[in-house]
């Protein structure tokens, strides 16, 4: 058995040439003491030309610090690539990139270049100690065409100031073809390498992978110069280079076909055949750019295939990173009360306090809807839009209601309202806060959150009567783009978005955007041609943006009732979103932790003429769902699912999993599966996005803001499992409480479970 993992003692031998990088680490293994590698060392590790962490075509077993999020180019022609990469998990790496091959067209008589798409995973097997090496094991192309398909095992070990990398490669990773596949000793399908996934791509081909009879050996070293920031790569390519130009079909990639060009191809639009070859040792320096305190550059130059300029670059950040809290509040003695309880004052002296209470707070960025005055109890109701984290907002709207507060205040309360549904209430004694904010700014601990109201018999409500009817306004620029069209890579629009606000009172509002175009290059959008088998609910999209180039986005009246502390409902009537109006609503339920929730929806919509306008098509469709939300004690991950009718009419569900970075930001993917079977789907099998939200305050240096900057991706524009865009209930009750710490769920800790156990006494501490 074991002689078949070896057939000859061919498969082992290489060329001298290219035994180099294996000689060279052989040398430094026996001249330099071992070394512990640390996660901090780790983070020198940069990026391939495919965008993971690794040497220049092929991966090592390093990993980023969780959290690390970057946007990177790559070149090495006939291939250009723009990635995007995130440490979503301490242990798992994840990539997503457009790969551009300047040898071919598009589609036969486009001027445009190939375009191919790709996700690839790395997870991490072992950590490196003294001894053992990092481990990791990936997969290129996940679910693509299958054109960079290769699946990897990889090992790492750093001594001194060499990091080596030692690997096996199946797919397009064993091109040479070294050994036999050792699977295949155990498993005799894993020796013939499964088919591509076809030119639509879309699907996991779980026959495929680490299946092939033959594997390649790769390898390299990455030398951190004592040029800080400066390191040298070298590295063993067993790239697959080889191209059957002579196929007839694309799919055959993995088959031999007759009259097919090893290692060559012509570039696109040109003469020549620059595309071979010449040797298997690439090698590069990377210069790593610190440009903040956790934001980065990295810059990489080298030579790959003997012939080839690789270049690249990536910036990238750390969403776990927190800065330093830029706006701190100062400390404060707060007045000692004086005047007699608020039920005790005549008019004169009532109307004077709340309009100074209400004027005061407008000074430092709140909007006050009502005070209370309950007891021994002093409560404000109020919405603000210039702190991202709730403490910072608590603390100084609960110093104002002090420092004007009645003799028999011992309590101040703050309730958060966004769109007229209340976030949270906190709470603090009257007397804990003079202490603490003798000493500087109040802290959650000190905090009490969404106590249940218990109203006096004589509690007194004063409302802002200047505050409804109220108009608002505002503009800003808004972008608007496709990427990878057969056309051109790229279109986009830069739009004036105009937002008006007619709130009629704190339930009641008319909402609306108009898109007012600046700037695109719809010109050569001319033709799209949308597939699958459900009416075209999304695919016409092509047409909204070409013929609504300016025109009225959404226009709603929207009705949200706070039904008890843990019930929310909404309606919704108008233009809900660009290409659908129609009436519909939804209830939400969470529980008192705020970790789990259930949700109930339903739209009768109709589709909108393409110009947006007033106009509608004769399409309708009634979509409803219900949704179960719930926080997972991981991570401060986030799943979200959904199982009903969507708006092309198919059934199904519909997965959403998101994690929460310390900064705030969010990143997430979310699946639709649906009765539209792949064949009804078309081009991609099934719909899918991923998603992230950032906070606008990271990147403001001295000011704060609650605003989000928003980005949803989808490899393609599909018609099954979508949805109406009309805003989430949920969304708006949660962006608020996710920012206060305490209300966030705790880690799951199996030290904490068998702590439970214990026989010996616990200290109040623990």
């Amino acid at each position: 058995m074991f002689r078949s993992l070896f057939r000859s003692q061919r498969d082992l031998v290489f060329d001298m040439k290219n035994k180099t990088i294996y000689l060279l680490t052989l040398l430094v293994v026996a001249n330099f003491p071992a070394y512990s590698f640390s996660q901090e060392d780790d983070n020198l590790s940069s990026q391939t030309a495919y965008g993971g962490v690794g040497l220049i075509q092929h991966p090592t077993a390093r990993f980023h610090e969780d959290g690390e999020f970057l946007f990177g180019v790559s070149t090495d022609l006939p291939y250009n690539r723009l990635f995007s990469k995130m440490q979503f998990f301490p242990w798992l790496e994840a990539v997503v990139r457009y790969s551009e091959g300047t040898y071919s067209p598009y589609n036969p008589g486009s001027k445009q270049t190939w375009k191919d798409k790709g996700l690839d995973l790395k997870v991490k097997l072992l950590e490196e100690s003294d001894k053992i090496p990092a481990l990791a094991i990936g997969i290129i192309d996940l679910g693509g065409t299958g054109t960079f398909s290769s699946e990897y095992l990889v090992a790492s070990k750093k001594i001194n100031n060499f990091d080596l990398t030692l690997g096996l490669g199946w797919g397009l990773y064993s091109g040479e073809a070294q050994i036999s596949n050792p699977i295949g000793v155990f498993f005799d399908s894993y020796n013939t390498r499964g088919g591509r996934s076809g030119g639509k791509g879309g699907t996991l081909n779980l026959n495929k992978y680490f299946t092939g009879d033959k594997v390649s050996v790769f390898g390299g070293i990455e030398y951190f110069t004592p040029i800080e920031n400066l390191s040298l790569k070298i590295e063993y390519d067993s790239t697959n280079y080889w191209r059957p130009l002579g196929c007839k079909n694309p799919k055959d990639f993995d088959d031999h076909c007759e009259g097919s060009v090893p290692r060559k191809v012509k570039l696109f639009e040109e003469d020549s055949e620059l595309f071979s070859v010449d040797s298997r040792i690439n090698y590069a320096f990377n210069y790593r750019l610190n440009i903040g305190e956790s934001d980065r550059v990295d810059l990489s130059l080298g030579v790959n295939r003997g012939n080839t300029i690789y270049a690249s670059a990536s910036i990238h950040t750390n969403l776990n990173y927190v800065p330093k809290t830029r706006f701190v509040i100062p400390k404060e003695q707060l007045n000692t009360p004086y005047l007699k309880p608020f039920n005790e004052l005549n008019s004169e002296w009532k109307d004077y306090l709340s309009n100074l209470i209400m004027w005061q707070l407008a000074n430092e960025g709140f909007i006050t809807d009502s005070l209370i005055f309950n007891g021994d109890e002093m409560q404000a109701i109020v919405r603000q839009g210039r702190f991202r984290k709730a403490i910072n907002a608590i603390d100084l709207a609960s110093r104002v209601l002090a420092n004007n507060s009645p003799t028999n205040i011992n309590k101040i309360s703050i309730i958060n309202i966004d769109d007229g549904v209340q976030t949270y209430k906190a709470s603090v004694d009257r007397r804990t806060l003079v202490d603490a904010v003798l000493n500087g700014p109040l802290t959650e601990d000190k905090v009490t959150f969404n106590e249940p109201d218990i109203l006096q018999n004589e509690y007194k409500v004063i409302e802002n009567d200047y505050l409804y009817p109220k108009f608002y306004w505002s503009i800003k620029p808004h972008a608007l783009g496709t990427l990878q069209h057969q056309i051109k890579f790229y279109f986009y629009q830069i739009e004036a978005l105009l937002n008006t606000r007619y709130q009629f009172s704190r339930e009641l509002s008319l909402n609306t955007d108009v898109g007012i175009d600046i700037l695109n290059n719809y010109d050569k959008y001319v033709w799209h041609i949308p597939d699958g088998k459900l009416h075209h609910v999304r695919q016409d999209r092509r047409k909204y943006l070409t013929e609504g180039q300016s025109g009225l986005r959404r226009m709603s009246l929207d009705y949200i009732k706070d039904i008890t502390g843990n019930i929310k409902a909404r309606m919704s009537l108008g233009y809900l979103e660009w290409m659908y109006g129609g009436v519909g609503g939804e209830i939400l339920y969470l529980s008192d932790s705020r970790h789990w929730g259930v949700g109930f929806d339903a739209y009768w919509v109709k589709q909108r003429d393409f110009d947006q306008k007033f106009g509608f098509q004769d399409y309708d469709a009634f979509t409803g769902f219900m949704t179960v939300y719930y926080d997972l004690p991981f991570y401060d991950l986030r799943l979200k699912g959904k199982v009903g009718r969507f708006l092309g009419q198919d059934k199904g569900v519909n997965l959403d999993l998101s994690r929460r970075f310390k900064n705030g930001a969010r990143i997430g993917g979310i699946v639709s599966l649906t009765n539209c079977d792949p064949g009804c789907v078309g081009e991609g099998a099934f719909n899918k996005w991923i998603y992230f939200s950032l906070p606008m305050d990271s990147f403001f240096s001295n000011s704060q803001s609650r605003g989000r900057a928003n980005y949803a991706w989808s490899p393609l524009t599909k018609d099954a499992g979508t949805q109406v865009e009309n805003g989430s209930l949920y969304e708006l009750w949660t962006q608020t409480t996710d920012e206060i710490d305490v209300l966030r769920r705790k880690e799951f800790s199996f030290k904490k479970i068998f702590r439970g156990f214990s026989t010996s006494p616990k200290s109040k501490s623990s």
